[in-house]
């Protein structure tokens, strides 16, 4: 068996972009594989998108072979703020049938989530200024300046249902009890200047994955459009440990 680069499956936060995570240079032959989760058969729900990505998940046995070998293209999720919350329900029911999983600026629980009236303010003032708002505290000034026009566009249309459903299942979950069924390597990576989520989830993680890893950015929440060099270094070195 020969294992090759492969896909990172990567989920991001609620109402962002799948296209956040395109700013992340990966080296030696892996790609971004974005799954837009929000809008998926679930509407937001986060449970419902874990099962359905559970149930969609490639087979081991899928790979192919190349010149007589056989060949195994990895996949390795990736989760951001809400979409890590999906990755962790969908890591803890694979197991070792996943190859790697990193988890960016999430947490198991809501709990001391730095805002909790979210899903009450989004339907009560869903608009273009919310939106502003919320994609401003999400990725900063200098991000939300390049990057703005495509996000607004995607927030809008995703629309505020979805977007309640997610913050709201978000905040009923809680995967502490879970994380002992994950079994792959596992990377946690925080932006030290995150407003959402705070250190305290990320140490929480690695202190429930066996194994885990965790590396801290001079970042906020959302260090794929603030810091995307420093955040490819990490990943590059997480998935040469792979190998």
């Amino acid at each position: 068996m020969t294992l090759m680069p492969g896909s990172l499956m990567a989920l991001p936060g609620t109402l962002l972009s799948p296209t956040i995570f395109d700013p992340v240079l990966l080296g030696n032959g892996w790609r971004w594989q974005p799954l837009d989760w929000l809008v998926g058969p679930g509407n937001g729900d986060l449970e419902i998108a874990a099962g359905e990505i559970v149930a969609r998940w490639p087979a081991r046995e899928l790979g192919h072979r190349v010149l007589g070998h056989r060949v195994l293209d990895r996949r390795v999720l990736v989760g951001h703020s809400a979409g890590g919350v999906v990755a962790l329900q969908v890591a803890a029911q694979l197991g070792c049938e996943l190859d790697g999983l990193i988890l960016i600026d999430t947490g198991a629980s809501a709990a001391h989530h730095g805002d909790p009236d979210l899903p009450q303010r989004l339907l009560a003032q869903w608009g273009e200024a919310f939106i502003e708002t919320f994609l401003l505290r999400c990725i900063g000034e200098e991000p939300l300046t390049r990057h703005g026009d495509e996000l607004r566009r995607y927030a809008l249309s995703a629309g505020p249902q979805r977007a309640y459903r997610a913050m709201t299942s978000l905040r009923r979950l809680d995967l502490t009890g879970r994380l002992g069924d994950i079994r792959c390597p596992t990377l946690v990576v925080h932006g030290e200047r995150d407003p959402a989520r705070s250190l305290q989830h990320a140490r929480a993680l690695t202190s429930g994955i066996a194994g885990a890893r965790l590396e801290i950015l001079d970042a906020g929440h959302t260090p794929m459009l603030e810091r995307p060099e420093a955040l490819a270094t990490c990943l590059d070195d997480f998935l040469a440990t792979l190998d």
